[in-house]
């Protein structure tokens, strides 16, 4: 995720239009400008006349809500961003990324003004269009910006109570896969109440009040109550939290930069724990959480989001107006499961649940 190079298509564009003009001289010192001969110039001329249009040459910059070592250490989200970077590569599309830490600003007030700052910094570089990540950056950057399109992804709280689209933002949302993950669950489990557990930041904050403000209708279409999501700093909370979890099922919803002491607790290791000391099954919402020991996920392609994403930044540069570019979702889902976990619980997982799995992670 560095800064590319921006590829330059000119030099094919003047070979070419040297071969015709190369052609074009060969046709009249041979006295053959017939009317067949004016008929493949001006097919030739024409190519080139296309390939130009057709060429997608464009700057865009990408924010992104953490800090740079919180990116890497993040193995999540290299699908999308790798996704992103291999559809504008293919468009001869030029990107800078920039990191803004929100995630750890101590107020309000200090992410408004750290918002201000990555939007002086992103205009000065005259993108096309700017391309933000996560639910903060679209709340303190994309909605401060109205003169550059904005295509917003990997947000997890639904547009409409993130105020999109604008006029100058579009994006692709995220769907919920919680009512799938709780209806299997009952199925394998009997579980009839879940607890949700995660990092406290702005993003699950949102998706808290969300999913408990539907938590009637998620219990109608899935079959199982959910009764609280846990926000946690610290291993200190979240051990409280696992250890004394009064529901049947614990969905892990985000595991990253969790603290243990003075440093952050590996995502690995704290997925493990949690699977190990838990007294109820331990399902997740990453393909992080089932490969490390939650019994099942089904989650988002993270590259499938990226690439729809990229294409609607390549629809913008070629001239496409933000207005005739409608959000979209990512819908598919894929079913993982552990099934070492399933073994070692006791869990007997019917057939036709494991026969529909994408991965099954032994």
């Amino acid at each position: 995720m560095e800064t590319n190079s921006r590829v330059i298509v000119e030099e094919g564009k003047v070979a070419f239009l040297n071969t015709v003009l190369n052609v074009t001289r060969k046709i009249k010192e041979i006295k053959m400008m017939s009317k067949w001969g004016k008929i493949i110039v001006c097919c030739m001329i024409g190519l080139v006349m296309f390939a130009g249009n057709a060429w997608c040459d464009g700057k865009v910059a990408i924010i992104a809500g953490l800090t740079a070592d919180q990116m890497k250490s993040n193995t999540t989200y290299i699908p999308l961003f790798q996704n992103i970077e291999d559809a504008l590569k293919a468009n001869n599309v030029s990107w800078e990324y920039f990191y803004v830490g929100l995630e750890d600003a101590p107020d309000d007030a200090a992410r408004v003004a750290l918002g201000k700052e990555i939007i002086n910094k992103v205009k000065a570089t005259n993108p096309n269009v700017i391309i933000v990540v996560f639910d903060n950056v679209i709340t303190y950057i994309a909605k401060q910006i109205e003169d550059i399109p904005v295509v917003a992804g990997y947000f997890f709280a639904s547009p409409d109570s993130l105020g999109l689209p604008t006029k100058n933002i579009t994006g692709v949302a995220r769907r919920s896969f919680a009512v799938d993950i709780w209806a299997i669950a009952k199925q394998v489990t009997g579980a009839k109440t879940v607890s949700m557990i995660s990092k406290n930041n702005f993003s699950m904050a949102q998706v808290r009040s969300g999913l408990l403000a539907k938590a009637d209708d998620l219990e109608k279409l899935s079959g199982v109550r959910m009764k609280e999501m846990y926000l946690c700093d610290t291993f200190d909370e979240w051990k409280k939290h696992v250890e004394n979890c009064p529901e049947d099922l614990i969905y892990l919803a985000d595991t990253s930069r969790i603290t243990k002491g003075d440093v952050e607790m590996p995502s690995t290791e704290l997925i493990r724990w949690t699977v190990d000391n838990a007294k109820v099954p331990v399902v997740g919402a990453t393909e992080d959480a089932a490969r490390d020991g939650a019994l099942f996920s089904v989650v988002t392609s993270e590259g499938i989001w990226g690439k729809q994403m990229a294409d609607m930044v390549i629809k913008i540069i070629k001239g496409t107006p933000v207005s005739d570019i409608p959000m979209e979702t990512v819908s598919k889902g894929k079913l993982l499961i552990n099934a070492k976990t399933a073994t070692e619980k006791k869990i007997e997982i019917p057939y036709e649940i494991l026969n529909s799995a994408d991965h099954i992670f032994e």
